[in-house]
């Protein structure tokens, strides 16, 4: 991860997010593959698509706790928990319905029913369906701390634009501070007003 320093800095939370997706997509994958092929094995005559959502729902609740709470946990959620998970499930049932698809025609369209053809379908829905969670995740459900208000940016030039006049305010500034500034004439109304707004929300 630490090639990620020398990408452009827009790019540099998408990296080490892909990164971790990344990582927990191949523990995912590898926990999927081993409960669909432990029920392709043990249980006999067990159908493929049912072995697949069985598979899949144990791993969804894998991922997402690997989701929120390492991969994305620099994303501050504007869902409740609940929330959160249900979107979670739904693009997990999204991205099951590509896997399953793919399945579903191997056996049904292409009359092959061999693990290994089974397999192959497996494999290519999910990767795929990776590319689609990875995209959802990102826009839909972990989505919190992806986007920059217009007050943040607005407070985030009015606190560079104090220090740049005093020399001493910075974002831990008091209201003391800031109305001594502004009484002292180094604060336009317009920063005083964005700054005292700042300090009373903290």
């Amino acid at each position: 991860m630490r090639l990620v320093r020398f990408l452009p800095e827009r790019f540099q939370q998408l990296a080490h997010e892909a990164l971790k997706f990344g990582l927990v997509g191949i523990l995912n994958t590898l926990i999927n593959l081993a409960v669909f092929n432990a029920l392709l094995v043990g249980i006999h005559d067990v159908g493929r698509v049912k072995a697949n959502f069985v598979a899949t729902a144990v791993a969804t609740v894998f991922a997402y706790l690997m989701s929120r709470y390492w991969t994305f946990r620099d994303r501050p959620s504007d869902h409740s928990t609940s929330r959160e998970f249900a979107l979670f499930v739904i693009f997990n049932v999204i991205g099951l319905g590509i896997e399953s698809a793919l399945i579903g025609a191997t056996v049904y369209i292409l009359g092959t029913n061999s693990i290994l053809a089974v397999n192959i379908a497996k494999v290519l829905g999910l990767g795929i369906g990776t590319v689609f969670r990875f995209w959802a995740y990102r826009t839909f459900v972990f989505r919190g701390g992806s986007t920059v208000s217009s007050d943040d940016v607005a407070e985030s030039e009015a606190l560079a634009a104090a220090v740049a006049t005093t020399g001493t305010l910075g974002v831990e500034a008091t209201l003391e501070e800031i109305e001594a500034a502004y009484s002292d004439g180094l604060l336009t109304e317009e920063q005083f007003t964005e700054l005292t707004a700042s300090a009373s929300r903290r």
